[in-house]
């Protein structure tokens, strides 16, 4: 049911004076409390808005008895002029001081003048004279431990039975579980006079949580409902996200924003709402293309993650997006996390509008009778144009419409144009990451990456350097990049390996050793990595052991020698 359905029925129940149970089921965050107090303020200003006198709300939150709900229900009661009031002894004065409770004064005076100063057995022996008045009882599935239910049911009824009161129950149903849920399904039917499912669009719930008019509460709002999330709270927070980090991104485009918002909807909903957001594991691997090809290996729930992400044009995840995950599970943004990815933030503007252009090319092919074939040379130009922005699997489609038409003249230009816009692209070369459904990768197209990609230098960390001392022990970046490594450097990486890795970098590293004419940058290697062994000795008599064992000479101090040293 819509917010405005719930809401005319929360009307007519507070305007009829006829005892009856009105039961609003809902999901936790969607505004089913919001409504009813909302609503409730504003029909006390209207004549006949509200039937009955007096009015009580209360949370069954951690209460465990009915004599604790009684005691809520009359230190929660207010008159009519005071509904949606925060419950104070003032209001609990006047109700109490009212026309229609003078009973109850007298009662009162008569209590206190045999008990003094004891209330709580005031207050118990008073709840047990509600009558004729609305009643609001919230969170059934939040109450305590020792209150079924059965019994809180029970109570309602008495209450519409007996005392002729109106009552309101509000409640996640799907949250009860076991005997409790059992309970309120039996009784469901037998004590509700009417069952509204409180169940508003994702649009009525940005509305209720960004009521502001602004151009990011619009865009909010409007991100939220597309994603589909409907928890105000949850709106509500991930929209206080996007309002602090506004001033970080004052310095970029304002498509740079959008993509933000658009990321941190998400993002948010993962975090408030785990138990129904994708995981962030998920969230990694997700794509369009491999959930095409992979869609029998997902699970329902995976499934419908997918969809919903896919609907809302969330592809994948890179760095940036990892940032802003960080600052909103930390609960702040920082303009040196910001600034740390500009260069992705507007590259991700870049590419878009890169992919736009490139698709609607495309678009020029699909979808129209009347153009001839220079559409297709219309496709490999404006990838040539784009190509900065473009994959390799983009290149490997327009070879393939090209071959396809036989304009095989055009391929080497768009290959080459690609390889040029790409140059020092970390992976753009790489042919692996073509995504194939059955047709095989162009020769062409294959051969010409593969000699970009050994021809492109990209430098190796030092650990790889070391690692791959056995294939590359005599390339120019091998002999350079260890040589000016400092001694620290190589016990950082004697200690960080272990087992065969280990025994590799040192017989790669002592292999200069060995060569008659060895250069300088290879006795620089050697000397430093006897140089780092001979601190690690001084670690331990363990690794005195293990150092000599590699050929290394623990100098003496005085006339003890080493190992008696180093036991001190």
């Amino acid at each position: 049911m819509s917010v405005e359905s719930a809401k005319a029925a929360i009307k007519e129940f507070l305007a009829s004076p006829k005892p009856e149970v009105l039961c609003i089921r809902g999901h936790w965050g969607t505004g089913k409390t919001h409504n009813w107090k909302a609503v409730a303020r504003a029909q006390r200003e209207i004549p006949n808005g509200v039937a009955l006198n007096e009015y009580a709300y209360t949370s069954l939150f951690g209460l465990n008895s009915i004599g604790e709900l009684k005691a809520q229900i009359l230190q929660n009661t207010v008159v009519r002029a005071q509904i949606g009031d925060i419950t104070s002894f003032a209001t609990m004065n006047d109700a109490i001081g009212s026309a229609e409770r003078g009973a109850k004064k007298a009662i009162l005076t008569g209590m206190q003048g045999l008990f003094g100063s004891r209330t709580e057995t005031i207050v118990s022996a008073l709840g047990l004279l509600t009558s004729s008045q609305i009643i609001c009882i919230d969170d059934l599935e939040r109450k305590g431990s020792k209150l079924s239910s059965g019994d809180v049911l029970g109570f309602i009824s008495y209450l519409r039975e007996e005392r002729e009161c109106k009552i309101a129950l509000l409640l996640n149903d799907e949250a009860l579980e076991g005997p409790d849920k059992q309970q309120f399904n039996a009784y469901l039917e037998k004590v509700m006079d009417r069952n509204v499912l409180f169940s508003p669009t994702p649009q009525e719930s940005a509305s209720i949580a960004i009521p502001g008019d602004d151009e990011i509460s619009q865009l909010v709002r409007e991100r939220c409902a597309e994603l589909g999330i409907d928890n105000i709270r949850v709106i509500a927070k991930i929209h206080s996200a996007v309002v602090q980090i506004v001033p970080f991104l004052a310095a970029y485009k304002a498509d740079v924003l959008r993509n933000v918002v658009a990321s941190i909807v998400v993002f948010g909903w993962m975090n408030h709402q785990p138990e129904i957001a994708p995981t962030l594991e998920f969230l990694k691997r997700h794509s369009r293309l491999a959930m095409s090809d992979a869609e029998n290996e997902l699970s329902p729930t995976e499934m419908r993650w997918a969809a919903r992400l896919d609907s809302y044009g969330f592809t994948h995840v890179d760095d940036f997006d990892l940032a802003l995950m960080d600052g909103i599970a930390d609960g702040y943004f920082t303009q040196e996390r910001i600034d740390l990815h500009a260069s992705e933030l507007n590259n991700r503007v870049l590419q878009q509008e890169a992919t736009a252009r490139f698709q609607s090319a495309w678009g020029r092919l699909h979808y129209s009778f009347r153009s001839g074939e220079e559409v297709i040379v219309g496709i490999a130009q404006t990838f040539k144009d784009e190509a900065a922005f473009l994959s390799a699997e983009h290149l490997h489609g327009v070879v393939s419409l090209l071959r396809s038409f036989q304009m095989d003249d055009l391929v080497p230009s768009v290959i080459e144009a690609y390889i040029s816009a790409n140059d020092g692209a970390k992976g753009a070369f790489d042919t692996t990451r073509i995504f194939l459904r059955h047709e095989a990768l162009d020769e062409e197209v294959e051969n010409r990456l593969d000699q970009a990609r050994l021809a492109m230098k990209e430098p190796r960390h030092i650990d790889q350097i070391f690692l791959q001392l056995n294939d590359q022990a005599f390339s120019d970046e091998t002999l350079s990049t260890l040589s000016s490594a400092p001694v620290e450097e190589y016990v950082r990486i004697f200690k960080a390996y272990e087992g065969d890795e280990l025994r590799a970098i040192l017989i790669g590293v002592f292999q200069y050793s060995r060569i008659a004419n060895a250069s300088e940058p290879m006795k620089t290697i050697v000397g430093k990595a006897r140089d780092a062994l001979t601190l690690l000795a001084q670690e331990s008599r363990i690794n005195t052991h293990r150092a000599m064992g590699w050929g290394a000479t623990i100098p003496k101090k005085g006339t003890e020698d080493a190992d008696e040293d180093l036991a001190s």
